[in-house]
């Protein structure tokens, strides 16, 4: 049995956030959400610029396809639940 793991690194446009605690802050829904979730790891960069926020999740499961199709609903996820906007992404499988 295979252990499937995806790498997912976000970029984001994130308003009025400038330092670590407004950067944690912003992104606590996905916290919450991440906690909550067995086979998901976040990893939140440290602040860097001002409305922006960097951040990695790793998505790991025994099936391929599950894991795929649950990094595509953590993505839409983020979209709807986290106020900002997408910059840059890269998705790759480890």
């Amino acid at each position: 049995m295979a252990l499937h793991l995806r790498l997912l690194q976000i970029e984001m446009y994130l308003p009025n956030v400038s330092s670590t605690s407004d950067l944690h802050r912003a992104l606590g829904p996905l916290k919450r959400f991440c906690k909550e979730q067995d086979n998901i790891a976040l990893s939140i960069e440290s602040f860097d610029t001002n409305d922006r926020g960097q951040f990695s999740l790793i998505v790991a499961g025994n099936d391929k396809r599950n894991v795929e199709q649950e990094s595509e609903h953590l993505l839409a996820w983020i979209e709807s639940r986290i106020n900002g906007q997408s910059l840059a992404s890269n998705i790759t499988w480890l």
